[in-house]
C-alpha cells in the first residue's frame, strides 16, 4: 500500500470537494490501493443527472507512477475508451485519457484528477480522442449527434430505473457488451 494513497483518501474524506457531486471510497475496506469514486453529471450537459462510477487503481511506486483510472458505468465519450477488453480483467475498457495522467508528475494529487474527470462533463479534447469516428461526428455535425449519443448512453446507463421500470432488463448492462459505441 502505497502511503500517499492513504494519506489523500483520508484528506479527501475530511475536505471533500464541494459542488462536484463526488464521493470517494474503497473497493475493499482497509485497502487504499483501489479506489471507487461516485461523480454525478452536472445539470447543464449531456451527462446531466447521471450516477457514474470509477475506479482508480494506485500502483506500489505511487506518487511516482500515475494510477489507473477508468469509468465502470458505460459513458459516450470521446476522452474514454470504449474498447472491449482483450482478456478478463482487462481495465483498458473505460480508461480515462487526461494529460495529469499522461504526463504525470508525483507532485499531483488525486484532487487534481478528480476535478480534471470532471471537467470531462464539459470539455471533449478532439485532439486525443480514444476513437476518430467520435472526434469526428463531433467536428462534423456540430457535436448534435455526439451529444445525443452521450445523453442516450446516460439515460440507459447512468440514471436510476423509472419507478414502473423496476424490473426491466435494459436497466442492467453487460460490461463488455454495452460498452459497444455502435449504436
Amino acid at each position: 500500500m502505497s502511503k500517499r494513497s492513504y494519506e489523500e483518501y483520508i484528506d479527501l474524506n475530511r475536505n471533500p470537494l464541494t459542488n462536484c457531486g463526488i464521493t470517494v471510497g474503497l473497493v475493499n475496506e482497509g485497502c487504499y490501493d483501489v479506489w471507487k469514486i461516485s461523480l454525478i453529471g452536472p445539470k447543464d450537459t449531456a451527462y446531466k443527472g447521471g450516477l457514474f462510477f470509477l475506479n482508480i487503481s494506485f500502483p506500489p511506486d505511487y506518487p511516482n507512477k500515475a494510477p489507473e483510472v477508468y469509468f465502470l458505468t458505460p459513458i459516450y465519450h470521446m476522452n474514454v475508451n470504449p474498447c472491449v477488453p482483450k482478456k478478463e480483467g482487462d481495465e483498458s475498457l473505460g480508461h480515462v485519457c487526461i494529460s495529469t495522467l499522461n504526463w504525470w508528475n508525483p507532485q499531483y494529487t488525486i484532487k487534481e484528477v478528480l476535478l480534471n474527470i470532471y471537467s470531462l462533463f464539459y470539455m471533449h479534447n478532439v485532439e486525443s480522442p480514444y476513437g476518430i469516428e467520435r472526434a469526428k461526428e463531433y467536428n462534423e455535425d456540430q457535436s448534435t449527434l455526439y451529444f445525443e449519443k452521450a445523453r442516450l448512453f446516460t439515460n440507459k446507463y447512468a440514471l436510476p430505473p423509472k419507478e414502473n421500470n423496476k424490473d426491466d432488463n435494459n436497466t442492467k448492462y453487460d460490461r463488455e457488451k454495452d460498452w459497444d459505441f455502435n449504436i
